[in-house]
């Protein structure tokens, strides 16, 4: 592990998609991976670290689909050779998450990092 690393939780890949409010602006976009402390979004929407997100996903389940709000905050943001936004990192406020919906993403992201 490097010694920047921060992440709590372990993360899963994943290919989803995602509607977000970035801030003040609506995107829909492909998430890469997941965990039960954030998310990575492959999206080139600029943010700075801090701003808040608000994530609707569905997330496969055994009986079907379910659908969750997941909400954080950017926590970094990836940028290619010529400095435009390529990805960002986002952590999950817990305080900011219901308990359905935190039940819903624990239970996705671990029945996935056994499989």
């Amino acid at each position: 592990m490097r010694q920047s690393e921060k992440r709590v939780f372990p993360r899963v890949s994943v290919t989803l998609t995602a509607h977000c409010r970035i801030g003040n602006r609506f995107v829909r976009d492909a998430v890469a991976d997941l965990s039960e402390g954030g998310l990575y979004l492959k999206t080139r929407e600029p943010a700075r670290e801090g701003t808040p997100v608000r994530v609707a996903i569905a997330l496969p389940a055994a009986d079907g689909v379910r659908f969750c709000t997941l909400v954080g905050s950017v926590a970094r943001v990836d940028r290619d050779a010529k400095g435009s936004a390529r990805g960002l990192g986002v952590s999950f406020s817990g305080e900011d998450i219901t308990l359905t919906d935190r039940q819903v993403l624990t239970g996705f992201v671990r029945s996935r990092a056994v499989a």
